[in-house]
């Protein structure tokens, strides 16, 4: 019995040394890899891991209203369209976040929440300035190597394993001037679409009223972003476009249910 322990502890000891050994390594100049290059093939291989998890609507009716608003969003703002994939997944979660791969996920029950597409607008421009701004690749850069080595080394790399580590990982980096920036960011681009920018106050004030905890709200008050959005200097007073028709519109809300 001496000697099992012996050896275990031998082999524990061998391993963490290995471990440590490894981690002093520059494997990026050695390699001559950058952190780009290591960062993104991170979040392809994460994105591939964590899509096969989620339960993705790819109607028309739902789909195309949405991406009709993406591009609006993008050409109205300099962003390349093809630079950001959004996915709309069937959940009862009201919610809302940007991942790995420039993707934006969007559960059917936060589209069903909206009044109209400002706010839907103020959500996707929410989650599309975490993506301009780097927020999401700094967490995977930052984070994700680690984390996915300590999931292999215990046996947990399925897939539904990586997309719940994808999403702490990214949820865990996105801090309050983080949230405040995108914010903040959100409310140009719906003004550039010549939408109603204080829909973006809205929006978070009807998550408050809800009392729903959602991506959106997760590292600050939203009742004092509300407050913060309604004192920027917003000039816009409209009158505001309309994209998609009312019919359009419902019809894309009643696909969700």
């Amino acid at each position: 019995m001496k000697k099992l322990y012996k050896e275990i502890a031998t082999s524990v000891v061998l391993f963490f040394g290995i471990l440590l050994a490894t981690l002093q390594v520059d494997w990026l100049n050695l390699l001559h890899l950058t952190p780009t290059i290591v960062g993104d093939k991170l979040s392809e291989w994460m994105w591939d891991l964590t899509s096969v998890t989620l339960d993705e609507i790819e109607t028309e009716d739902v789909c195309l209203p949405i991406d009709t608003l993406m591009h609006e969003m993008c050409v109205s703002n300099g962003i390349d369209p093809a630079s950001v994939s959004i996915v709309v997944t069937r959940s009862n979660e009201v919610n809302a976040y940007a991942t790995v791969g420039n993707h934006i996920i969007v559960n059917t029950a936060l589209i069903e929440m909206m009044e109209n597409e400002s706010q839907l607008c103020a959500v996707l421009g929410h989650e599309m300035a975490h993506l301009q701004l780097g927020h999401i690749r700094s967490a995977i850069r930052q984070q994700a190597a680690l984390q996915v080595i300590i999931v292999l080394i215990t046996g947990n790399g399925r897939s539904n394993n990586i997309g719940k580590l994808t999403a702490r990982i990214v949820g865990n980096s996105i801090t309050r001037a983080k949230e405040r920036e995108a914010d903040e960011t959100g409310v140009r681009y719906l003004e550039a679409m010549h939408l109603d920018p204080l829909e973006m106050a809205a929006t978070l004030e009807k998550f408050e009223s809800y009392g729903l905890l959602s991506y959106l709200m997760t590292h600050d008050d939203s009742k004092k972003r509300a407050e913060h959005i309604r004192e920027m200097d917003i000039t816009s007073e409209g009158p505001f476009r309309q994209i998609l028709s009312p019919g359009t519109w419902e019809t894309m809300q009643e696909a969700c249910k």
